[in-house]
C-alpha cells in the first residue's frame, strides 16, 4: 500500500471509484481504501437507472445536478471504453412514468409542466398511447410521461470499469483495509491511520455512503446522513416485456437489462441497518411489478438483495469541504442516485482534491449549507475540538 499519496479516497463504491478514476486522470497519485470489497455497499443494490428527469420532485439544485450527471455519463461512457476497452452496459431507451388514477395523473401533469418549463425532451401520452409504446403495460394505466433522454447502466460493470480505469491511470485500490482515524496538523488533515499502516496525503475524501459519519465525527463534523434500506428483486424473462425503464405512480420501477434480467425496485425503510431481504419486501415488489406489467407474473424469480442507501433529510448529497478543515472533502448522501451522480461527483471531487475549481456550483450541497437548511432536525455540523486546534500533528 502506498505510504504517500496526493489523494486518498475512503470508500470503494461507485462514488469512490469514480473519484479515484477522475483524480488519477488529472495526474494525481491516488490510493483508494475499501473496508470490505469494492461495490459491497449500496452500489451493489441499485438498478442502475440514469434518471435525470424521472425524479422531478427533487429541489431545483438537485434536478440540475441530476440532469448534468446524466449527460456527463454519455461522455464518460466513451472515455471508459477508450481507457479500458470495457462496456459498462449503457442503454439509452428512455423512461416511462405512469399514472393509474386521478391523483397520480395530477402529479404526472406537474412533472410534465416542469419538463416543459425546463425545455427538456418529453412526450405526454394517454393510456392507450403509453401501451403503444410499451404494449405490456397494465390496462389500468391512464397516462404516461415518456422521457427519451433517460437511460440505464449495469452498476457492477460500471464500478468494475471505473476501478480498472483508475488502476490503469496509476491509482492503487486496496480492499479489506479499514480507516481507523486521521492525522492532522492544525486545521489540516495530513493523513490517515488504517489497519495496514499510515498514509500521508494531500487530500482525504470520505465517500463511505451511509456510514461516512463514523469517520467524519472524529474531526467534529457530524453529517446529516442516515441509512435507508432498499430491497430489490431480479427476475428473468426473454424477450423482455418492456424496453424503457417503467415507473408506477408509487415510485416502484421495473428496469429491463440486455441479458434478459428484469430488476424490480425498491422498498424504502429508514434507519434499518440489516441489509437482509425480507419476505414482505419481495411480496410488495412482486405485487407492484405485476400490477404494472401483468406478464411479469410468468417471469422466473432469480434473486433478491438489499442495501443501505445514504439518505439525507434534505434529499441533497453532501459534497466538498466541511468543518473548516483543509485537505478534507466529503462525497456522500446520494441516496438512490449514487450511480446517476457517480460520474459528475467524480469530476467535481477529483478537481477539488487537487486544488482546482469545481466544474459545477456545489454551494447548495456544502455541509454548512445543509446544516442550516430547514429540513434538518436538530443542530448538526462541525464542532470545535481543542485537541485538533494545536499546532503539533495529531492522530484522531
Amino acid at each position: 500500500m502506498l505510504a504517500t499519496a496526493d489523494v486518498a479516497v475512503v470508500g470503494g463504491g461507485a462514488i469512490g471509484c469514480s473519484i479515484a478514476y477522475h483524480a488519477a486522470g488529472r495526474g494525481a497519485r491516488v490510493v483508494l481504501l475499501e473496508a470490505e470489497r469494492l461495490g459491497s455497499g449500496s452500489s451493489g443494490a441499485l438498478a442502475g437507472m440514469l434518471s435525470g428527469q424521472a425524479e422531478t420532485e427533487k429541489s431545483h439544485p438537485m434536478r440540475d445536478l441530476m440532469i448534468r450527471g446524466r449527460e456527463y455519463h454519455k461522455t464518460l461512457a466513451k472515455d471508459l471504453y477508450e481507457t479500458t476497452d470495457l462496456d459498462p452496459g449503457y442503454v439509452w431507451d428512455g423512461a416511462l412514468r405512469t399514472a393509474r388514477d386521478g391523483a397520480s395523473e395530477v402529479r404526472l401533469r406537474e412533472e410534465h409542466a416542469w419538463n416543459e418549463r425546463a425545455g427538456l425532451a418529453f412526450q405526454w401520452l394517454s393510456g392507450d398511447e403509453a401501451r403503444e409504446l410499451e404494449p405490456a403495460l397494465s390496462p389500468a394505466v391512464t397516462a404516461g410521461l415518456y422521457l427519451p433522454e433517460d437511460g440505464q447502466v449495469n452498476p457492477p460493470q460500471l464500478l468494475n470499469a471505473l476501478a480498472i480505469g483508475a488502476a490503469i491511470r496509476g491509482a492503487e485500490l486496496t480492499e479489506a483495509t479499514r480507516v481507523v482515524g486521521f492525522v492532522t496538523d492544525g486545521q489540516r488533515v495530513t493523513g490517515l491511520r488504517t489497519t495496514r499502516g499510515r498514509i500521508s496525503t494531500g487530500s482525504v475524501v470520505v465517500a463511505c455512503g451511509a456510514f461516512s459519519n463514523v469517520l467524519s465525527e472524529q474531526l467534529g463534523v457530524e453529517l446529516p446522513v442516515y441509512p435507508l434500506k432498499g430491497e430489490m428483486i431480479v427476475t428473468n424473462m426473454w424477450p423482455s416485456p418492456i424496453k424503457a425503464n417503467v415507473w408506477d405512480s408509487a415510485n416502484f420501477y421495473v428496469v429491463p437489462k440486455r441479458d434478459g434480467r428484469v430488476i424490480i425496485g425498491a422498498t424504502e425503510e429508514p434507519n434499518v441497518h440489516d441489509r437482509s431481504p425480507t419476505l414482505g419486501g419481495v411480496a410488495d415488489l412482486s405485487r407492484a411489478a405485476v400490477n404494472l406489467i401483468p406478464t411479469l407474473s410468468g417471469a422466473a424469480f432469480v434473486s433478491t438483495w438489499g442495501g443501505l442507501r445514504p439518505a439525507t433529510r434534505s434529499g441533497l448529497p453532501v459534497l466538498g469541504p466541511a468543518g473548516g478543515w483543509e485537505g478534507f472533502l466529503l462525497a456522500t448522501g446520494h441516496f438512490r442516485n449514487g450511480v446517476l451522480l457517480s460520474a459528475i461527483t467524480g469530476q467535481i471531487i477529483g478537481a477539488l482534491a487537487l486544488g482546482e475549481k469545481s466544474p459545477v456550483d456545489i454551494s447548495p450541497f456544502l455541509h454548512e449549507r445543509l446544516e442550516e437548511g430547514p429540513d434538518m432536525a436538530g443542530p448538526v455540523g462541525a464542532r470545535s475540538d481543542a485537541r485538533l486546534q494545536e499546532g503539533a500533528p495529531t492522530e484522531v
